[in-house]
Order: C-alpha cells, then structure tokens, then sequence
C-alpha cells in the first residue's frame, strides 16, 4: 500500500508511531479512514480481502474514489453499512452506479427512522441485483482465505430512539491484532454491550460517533485500553467534535487519539505483531482550472469552463445543496483547455452537454449552492443560483 501511495506522490506528514518494526508473519492488517469530514468511510485490507465499512455522504464521493483509487483497489469483497444516517450511507447510491465490483453488503439487523424502500443499503443492493446480508450479535463474517474475522457484537436489540444506538459494531480479528469498529454507536448502546461481559481490547478502536460528547464513558475506554483511536470528523462541520472529555478519556486509558480532519486524504492504520502504526496521509495533486461558469435555475442547467491545460474529469462531481443531488462526470471525459461543458437535467429542454439524471436540480426561488469537487475530492469551485 505505502509503495502505491508513493507512486502516486502522496504526501506522507505527522507520522504517529504506537509501534513499529518489521511486519511479523500473518499478512497483511491495514485500515484506511478517508477524511470525508463529519462522516466514516473506512478501506479495510487484510490480505487479499478488501472491504468498504460505511461510504461517508453523496458529496464525499470524489474523495473516496481518490482514497480507493490511491490504494490500488478495483473490487470490493464487501460493504458495510453501520447504520442509515446519511453521513455514512449517502455514498452508497454512487457506489452502487459505479463500476466498482462488489462482493456482498451488510447493514444491521436492526434499524429505525427509514423505510425499507429508503435503507440505504436495500436501494443499493437493489440496484445490483441482489440483497441484504442483515446482521446482528453472535455473526460472524469470514474474510475470504485470510483466516481473519469480524466478529459483530451490536446491534443485540432494537433502540428506537435514534439509529445511532442500531450501529453495527464489529471485532476484528486476525493474526495481527484486532480493531474494534463501532459506528455511531452512542452511549445507551455502549452500555448494553458493556453488559455483554465481551472482551473489548484492541490495539485499534475507530471512536463512535465522530468523538461527539454522547459517547465513550470512560469504563469503555478502560475495557478497550487501545494503543490507537480513529476519530473520523470535522470540527468545522460539527463544532465541538472530538469532544475534549472524549479524548481525555482515551489518553487517560493510554490510548493516542488521530482526527481523520488532521489529514488531508485520511489516516492509514497499520496492524503488524499486535502494534498500531498510524500515518496521516496528504494529497500532493493541484487542482485544475475548472470552474463553475453558470447556474440557470429555468434551464435547469450548470455549465463549467477550463480556464487551463486540458482535464480528465474521471472522479470529478458537481453536488447540489438544496436538493441533495450529485453529478458524478463519467470516466475518461475530458474537459479540454478553453472549452466549457453544460450540464443538464431531465426537467432541461435541450442545450446541454451531459445529462444530470434527476429533475429539477436547481430550484428556482430558494437559494440553491453548487460545489464543484476535483478528483481529489477537493472543492474547486462554488457558486449559487442567485437568489440569495
């Protein structure tokens, strides 16, 4: 993996060590948690098993293909969904229109708040022809050939409260060491699993929640005693995340605590002889001169420009605010050096480019901002439909 990030020329910066060394027998342990701000996307590699838990917001799309590209992964074994709430299932109806192979998906067994013809991972399945694999406590998935398993200990019973208190908790564990993945998991559905008498320690913890004040009392930190916790977040998108008393709480049980925010791609996390090793991951990629040159609410229309070298859109998206939609450019397009492409919707009559396959994607009296992603998942470009 590290030999792909350098082939890439990724900026590797603020190495955070909770062990090192040569890699021990066992294969190969790593997990990488894509900076898509307030939101969990983790890349789980052990060996030659790849899988997707959680795939961070609709917007967050170009990031998480920079992120899966980078790492040289073409086909997933396998998507989990933790739960249904937007910031970590809204990436699944791209997923499920890309190209990318997918071997299984997963949601728990128990949720709430949704209809089944909205669940995330049921309308994603849909789209490939296949279904749900429902979990709950006491499954357990075998990851291929690599005698690695996740083991999943919530959700045990319904909250009905909030799906935060539904997430998918799992155990890893392999040769390496283990990792426990939680979610959003809060603290009525920490204390349920407290009870459960489970052996919690891990060398790795991904933080529930984003690190937010409703999670992690200072007995689970205890139980999990990590050497390392991912907390996947932005403090810019929500403010007060990670908690200062979360993160006492986990340096008070010996445990390092690393913000995916902190890293401009993401935190890749190492495994190897029971030790965490933890690199935060930058991009070394400029964006393009491509911009937003037009929003037309009657058309129903969004053009951009290049004002510079010719550009390959691969992994390029255009995100609506108002309505929530996404354009994702198709593979190999190439905006050249001075020219402009118009984006369309199926509400637009005619004059356009490329197709927006949704209606009415701009709104026509309510301000409607537009953000233009590179395919770094960086914004390049933000405009509104003026009528602000």
């Amino acid at each position: 993996m590290k030999k792909i990030m350098k082939a890439l020329a990724l900026l590797l910066a603020m190495i955070m060590l909770t062990g090192c060394g040569a890699r021990s027998e066992g294969g190969t342990v790593e997990l990488f948690a894509v900076n898509v701000g307030k939101g969990d996307a983790l890349i789980l590699r052990v060996d030659n098993w790849v899988g997707l838990i959680d795939a961070g917001k609709a917007q967050s799309m170009s990031r998480v293909r920079a992120a899966l590209r980078a790492l040289g992964v073409t086909a997933l074994d396998a998507v989990f969904l933790t739960h249904t709430d937007n910031d970590h299932g809204g990436g699944l109806a791209w997923l499920a229109a890309s190209g990318l192979s997918v071997g299984a998906w997963y949601a728990p067994a128990m949720y709430t708040g949704v209809k089944a013809k909205k669940h995330p991972a049921i309308k994603a399945a849909q789209v490939r022809g296949t279904e749900v694999w429902w979990l709950q406590r006491g499954d357990a998935i075998a990851l291929g050939d690599t005698g690695a398993t996740l083991k999943v200990l919530a959700p045990a019973t319904l909250f009905t409260d909030k799906d935060d208190n539904n997430s998918l908790v799992m155990m890893l564990e392999t040769a390496q060491g283990r990792m426990l993945l939680t979610g959003d998991m809060e603290l009525p559905e920490e204390a349920e699993l407290l009870s459960q008498g489970d052996d919690l320690r891990c060398a790795v913890l991904k933080a529930p929640n984003h690190g937010d004040d409703d999670t992690l009392s200072q007995a689970f930190a205890e139980a999990c005693r990590a050497q390392a916790a991912i907390i996947s977040t932005d403090s810019r998108e929500k403010p007060g995340t990670p908690d200062p008393g979360v993160v006492s709480r986990l340096m008070a049980a010996g445990t390092t605590v690393n913000v995916t925010q902190d890293a401009a791609l993401g935190l890749e996390v190492t495994l190897s002889g029971g030790q965490a090793s933890v690199q935060y991951v930058g991009i070394d990629a400029p964006t393009a001169g491509v911009s937003i040159e037009s929003v037309v609410p009657g058309a129903d229309t969004v053009t951009l420009i290049n004002d510079g070298a010719d550009c390959d859109m691969t992994g390029w998206s255009v995100y609506s605010d108002r309505g929530g939609e996404l354009f994702a450019f198709p593979d190999g397009y190439v905006l050249p050096a001075g020219g402009t492409v118009t984006l369309g919707s199926n509400s637009s009559k005619g004059g356009y480019d490329l197709l927006w396959d949704d209606k009415k994607v701009v709104h026509k009296s309510k301000t409607d901002t537009f953000t233009l992603y590179d395919a770094w998942g960086r914004p390049a470009d933000i405009a509104d439909n003026g009528m602000n």
